[in-house]
């Protein structure tokens, strides 16, 4: 509930503070594995393991603000 009510008043920055790994997850994952079936793939903004996608290094999330604004080349909002 108090995370609601800072959300509201504007305390705490959205700006995907929610989403972001813990740093210890994050250093875990650059060390080298003891066996090469270990090796997690990150995105490189946030540091999510789940819904990345390989070809732009990025989770689902941070590939969809990047492709809103622009950043991504060839990539836009599909419509039909």
């Amino acid at each position: 509930m108090k995370m609601l009510i800072q959300k509201w008043r504007g305390d705490i920055s959205l700006e995907h503070n929610q989403n972001m790994a813990k740093k210890s997850v994050i250093a875990r994952s650059k060390k080298t594995p003891k066996f090469s079936t270990r090796a997690v793939n990150r995105c490189f903004r946030c540091g999510r393991a789940h819904g990345y996608m390989r070809d732009f290094g990025l989770c689902r999330i941070c590939f969809r603000e990047y492709a809103n604004e622009g950043m991504i080349p060839g990539i836009r909002k599909s419509s039909w």
